[in-house]
């Protein structure tokens, strides 16, 4: 207890030092990622920087950029911290932005030496253009000052090879050699990172993290909002799965990047002593994915062990951590499939990810590799929620606590405190319960009670950012559920802004170093407005329902086909959370907006049509007539793009799918995860210019 005393004294010192030492700094800069739609990674149009001058509301000037395209703004006068979070607020709403951060000189620890050897480079080369190998390795391997070999290619990233591994720092030092080659954009090491945990070997009311009114999330109030969607999917990137009665029904197919075979089976990931490195010791098995996966997700509400935060939501599992946890290279390629990016020599994945939660950590700044598809991640309306990590450091010396628009999750105790272990400083947004102290203060989980491969399903306790951030990962999904039109910046920013203050005394509360304050889901999902009751002024919802027996999709606006789907078909026809604007009185609508014809084809087909091109409405109704019957000449009215496929300000392109069979259902959406789902299920993209958009909605 006394030793506990020392650690939580010394604890609050240092944090009492960075914040005094944060606190002081007045913000010169912010540091800006804009959507790929919007400007090419770098480059800052003279409308963009409008747009981002009228959000900030002072002038802005472009200092410079980093490798990976994000633009650092120069203020013209310095501003308060608190000024300064008011200004990113702002930025962050607006859907040009994919994340914005303050460019800070708070000081930061050194990081401690890394256990690890490893022996892999990430290199991405400017116009990702394929390398003449022959003339480029000789070259590469002279800056680095020893051979390399090809191993593969993530993306737009070629992975390179050393013959033997090398200390994880010694390979840092040789990818900012390689970054002074013209040709790089930028390399880096690939690293090792671990789970977050710190273990030990029914069951709500032993759940204080969901309900305790100091420590917990306020999960029960928030489930008066909303239990979560089927349809929405967390992406858990770890150690794999196993098979456990309070997860039955709530996975979906993965894959194995440690084995590179389909599934996620965690086979376990026990060590020996010296296994993962000299001096390391060994561990039992944990199950690691499945701990995290039960705090998200469990069943609910079914008379059997503990209660996930989301009720309904999918777990697609992705196994990155092995026995000695995964090196950068596979963490990508997880995280690119993950939410649905190809990754050479895999199956597509039809399911990707509106959440990604990666309780893991390493060493060292965010990978620029990582960072990359990141943006991509953001730009597509993913939420990327990490853990902090568990060195009692700042959390900017490690990955991927210290990439950019993620949500950095700390550490607290059911005192609503720091724990002991958990990482701070400006990087973490917020704190969510990840246990400390005696064993009933700790979290629990669904389990696995091998030590080696798996054996039987069980609940367990144990400690760690690793199960803080699915606190949060889970509440995300709730809010997606809620509104699926929410992007990650806006969610970023109600979770974080929705925070329980944390309470005077506590050594989070005399510092800004533990994030905005303690996660409170109740909040959260009250700030979120419903998805139908967000429709901007004189339009409408347009809500899309599924039929899962004919894999057919179904769109409408008239409120008595919602009422009767929502109340008598809800079982076999169900809303899917998917859902844009429109206008159904053309009074409203903008004068260029044109009418959506809704067609109908009985028998074998069983499915709609719908047009928003006058011609081809009026084609089907003159010669199709006896397949496809008009039921509505204007079941909503729309906006066209132009030739290229590209909307006006102020609306969003609405992407339309062909199944390429008999029955010709299609389905149309504004949300770039279902975009790529459907690419990865084959169907067909329709629709103008190289995106196939079929017609423009408000925001």
């Amino acid at each position: 207890m006394l030793q506990r005393s020392l650690c939580r004294l010394g604890l609050s010192l240092l944090l009492a030092a960075y914040a005094a030492a944060s606190g002081a700094q007045a913000v010169s800069g912010f540091r800006v990622m804009l959507h790929p739609y919007v400007a090419q990674p770098g480059a800052l149009p003279a409308p963009a920087l409008a747009t981002l001058t009228t959000l900030a509301g002072v002038p802005l000037m472009l200092s410079g950029a980093t490798r990976t395209g994000a633009l650092e703004l120069a203020l013209a006068e310095a501003v308060t911290p608190a000024t300064a979070a008011a200004m990113l607020t702002r930025l962050r709403a607006d859907r040009s932005v994919l994340w914005a951060e303050p460019i800070s000189t708070a000081p930061t620890s050194a990081a401690p030496p890394s256990p690890f050897q490893e022996q892999k480079l990430m290199v991405r080369v400017v116009g990702d253009v394929t390398p003449d190998w022959n003339t480029v390795l000789p070259r590469w391997s002279a800056l680095a000052g020893a051979p390399l070999a090809v191993n593969g290619e993530i993306g737009n990233v070629w992975v390179l090879s050393l013959s033997s591994p090398v200390a994880e720092d010694a390979l840092a030092a040789m990818a900012e050699q390689l970054q002074q080659d013209s040709m790089v954009q930028y390399a880096d090491a690939a690293r090792r990172a671990v789970a977050n945990l710190v273990p030990n070997d029914p069951l709500y009311s032993q759940q204080w993290a969901l309900s305790d009114p100091v420590g917990g999330i306020n999960a029960p109030s928030a489930w008066d909002f909303d239990v979560g969607s089927a349809s929405v999917t967390v992406g858990v990137i770890d150690t794999g799965i196993t098979a456990h009665p309070d997860l039955a029904g709530r996975m979906l197919p993965g894959y194995d990047f440690i084995l590179n075979i389909p599934g996620a089976s965690d086979p376990g990931d026990g060590h020996r002593d010296n296994q993962c490195g000299p001096g390391i010791p060994g561990e039992a098995s944990f199950f690691h994915g499945t701990f995290v996966s039960g705090l998200i997700a469990a069943d609910t509400n079914n008379d059997l062990g503990i209660a996930g935060v989301d009720w309904n939501a999918m777990i697609l599992p992705v196994r990155a951590l092995g026995p000695c946890g995964g090196t950068a290279d596979q963490i990508l390629a997880a995280f690119d499939w993950a939410i649905g990016a190809a990754v050479p020599g895999v199956p597509p994945n039809p399911y990707p990810a509106r959440v990604i939660n990666m309780s893991l950590g390493g060493l060292g700044p965010c990978p620029q590799s990582l960072q990359d598809s990141i943006n991509t991640a953001l730009a597509q309306g993913v939420v990327v929620v990490v853990a902090a990590g568990n060195s009692s450091d700042n959390a900017s010396g490690f990955w991927p606590a210290g990439c950019s628009g993620v949500l950095t999750v700390g550490a607290s105790t059911r005192q609503g405190d720091i724990t002991s272990y958990s990482n701070f400083g400006s990087r973490i947004d917020l704190s969510a319960p990840g246990g400390d102290g005696v064993l009933s203060d700790w979290i629990l989980s669904t389990a696995n009670d091998g030590t080696g491969a798996p054996n039987n399903p069980d609940y367990e306790f144990a400690v760690g950012t690793s199960f803080a951030a699915p606190h949060v990962a889970g509440t995300a999904s709730l809010m997606i559920a809620r509104n699926a039109n929410l992007t990650p910046g806006r969610i970023q920013d109600i979770i974080a802004g929705a925070s329980r203050t944390f309470a005077p005394g506590t050594s989070c509360g005399l510092s800004a170093q533990c994030g905005s304050g303690l996660l409170d889901a109740t909040l959260s999902l009250q700030s979120t407005l419903p998805g139908a009751s967000a429709a901007p002024p004189g339009t409408v919802p347009v809500i899309e329902y599924y039929d899962s027996s004919l894999d057919h999709y179904f769109i409408t606006a008239n409120p008595a086909e919602i009422a009767y789907l929502d109340i008598a078909a809800s079982s076999f026809d169900p809303r899917t959370g998917e859902l844009f604007y429109a206008w159904v009185d053309p009074t409203q609508a903008p004068a260029n907006a044109v009418p959506v014809c809704r067609f109908y084809a009985g028998g074998l087909i069983n499915s709609y049509y719908y047009t928003a091109d006058p011609t081809q409405c009026q084609y089907i109704k003159t010669y199709a007539s006896l397949t496809w019957s008009l039921q509505y000449a204007a079941a909503f009215y729309v906006l066209l793009p132009d030739d290229t496929g590209t909307c006006e300000s102020g609306t969003l392109p609405v992407y339309k799918f062909f199944n390429n069979r008999a029955d010709a259902n299609q389905r149309y959406t504004i949300d770039l995860s279902v975009r790529r789902a459907m690419n990865n299920r084959a169907w067909v993209p329709q629709g103008v210019g190289p995106n196939f958009v079929a017609w423009c909605t408000p925001i």
